[in-house]
């Protein structure tokens, strides 16, 4: 995201990182650019959600990871995004989550089905 931003003209305050913890905080603030990297991202999420959902017959979907924690500033065009992508009906009812577990999310989840899967 942050590299998209900046090659569309975004740049952080100076002394602050080009990061997405800074681009999250320019869009909250209203910052075009900013806002349009997390819509951006937010599509191509939705676009990946929705193929699997398709595939796996998914209720729900937890999203994880550093950039979940821009809450609604991703959560929300992710929703809608989702929403304008499902064809079917039973995609567009996949309820998505932001993981409790912030980055540690894949970590614990592969951990779980590891411990599953063992004898």
């Amino acid at each position: 995201m942050t590299r998209w931003a900046r090659a569309e003209g975004w740049e952080p305050a100076a002394g602050r990182p080009a990061d997405a913890r800074t681009l999250a905080q320019d869009a909250r603030d209203g910052d075009p650019v900013a806002r349009q990297a997390f819509r951006r991202a937010a599509t191509a999420v939705a676009a990946g959600i929705v193929c699997a959902s398709g595939l796996l017959d998914l209720d729900d979907v937890v999203v994880g990871g550093g950039v979940a924690g821009a809450g609604d500033l991703l959560f929300t065009p992710l929703r809608e995004a989702v929403a304008d992508l499902a064809g079917l009906a039973f995609i567009r009812r996949v309820r998505i989550h932001p993981s409790r577990f912030g980055t540690d999310a894949g970590l614990l989840g592969a951990a779980a089905l590891a411990l599953r899967s063992t004898p």
